[in-house]
This record gives C-alpha cells, structure tokens and sequence, in this order.
C-alpha cells in the first residue's frame, strides 16, 4: 500500500485510450488489489468503452461532469453530473459521450483486477501499427475479466435490482 495522497484535478498517471485521457487516481498496487479509482475525460462524441461485462469486478461509475451516456443491463439513458452507477458482475454496461462537450467520469473497479494494466496496454495497442485485429483487442480484454456482451445481457443469478431506478422500486 502507498501513503496518503491529495491529487489536483488533472494530476495522476495518466495514458490515453482511443483519444480519451485516463487518469489513474487510485491503483490495485496501492489498494492491496482491493479496489482502483481511475478519471476518463471524455471528448465530444467519444465511444467510449463498448458493451462488456465482467465475471469477477464490480464496476461503480460517478459522472462528475458533462453528459455519458450509460447503458445498464438493456436500458440507456443520457446521466448528468451526480448521477451514479453499480455495476455487479456479470451485467452488461457501456458508457460513452453523445454529446458535443467534454464529460467526466470516475470509475471505481472492486476488485482492482489490473484495470491499470488493461487500459494502458489497450492504449498501447490502439495507437499500435499495424491497426489491431478485433481479436487482438478482444484477447486483451478477457485476459482482465472484460468480454463482450449482447445487448441487454444479465446472468438470471443477477437479474433483479439492475434498473436505473431498483433502488426506488
């Protein structure tokens, strides 16, 4: 574990992925591999990341500015800022901007799951040439607990409480 640490907007390790800057703010080797906080500043009109799930990580997202656009399991909805997002294992999600200003969005993985790894290796590949091969892309992502989904997948273990609002219903 490191010590304590204050980290000024935009500070931290970063290293970008398909144009957008991620910012590594808390890491699994700071956490004992327990959990890790990264910051994705979003351009205009960015993808984002596709729709995936994890079999192993919970994934939480906070938009702290901006519009993202966030799909859980089969629904999509454009989130402001405050808006929040409990991702369990094996429900699919995917986020990205639709919009023509920058967002933010902090997201929190438990556990860690080498999501440092994963997104600066995927950086190095998508700035790679030759351009990567979907499978090439795909290899990488299940080799950190991320495959892809159909849409609307949720495991029938984790079907209920995967709505926007399950926590009103």
């Amino acid at each position: 574990m490191t010590l304590p640490r204050v980290i000024e907007p935009g500070g931290g390790p970063t290293t970008v992925v398909g144009g957008t800057p991620v910012s590594f703010l808390v890491t699994g080797d700071d956490t004992a591999g327990r959990f890790g906080l990264t910051e994705h500043r979003l351009p205009p009109r960015a993808p984002g990341a596709p729709l995936h799930f994890h079999n192993e990580l919970t994934e939480m997202f906070y938009v702290a500015s901006g519009d993202v656009l966030l799909t859980l399991g089969g629904e999509r909805r454009v989130a402001g800022p405050g808006t929040f997002m409990m991702v369990p294992p094996g429900t699919s999600h995917a986020f990205g901007n639709p919009g023509t200003d920058p967002a933010t969005l902090l997201v929190m993985f438990t556990p860690d799951g080498g999501r440092e790894r994963y997104f600066r290796e995927l950086g190095d590949l998508l700035n790679s040439s030759p351009e990567p091969t979907p499978e090439m892309l795909e290899e990488l992502a299940r080799r950190f607990d991320q495959f892809p989904a159909a849409e609307g997948l949720v495991t029938p273990e984790k079907s209920s409480g995967t709505s926007f609002d399950a926590h009103n219903e």
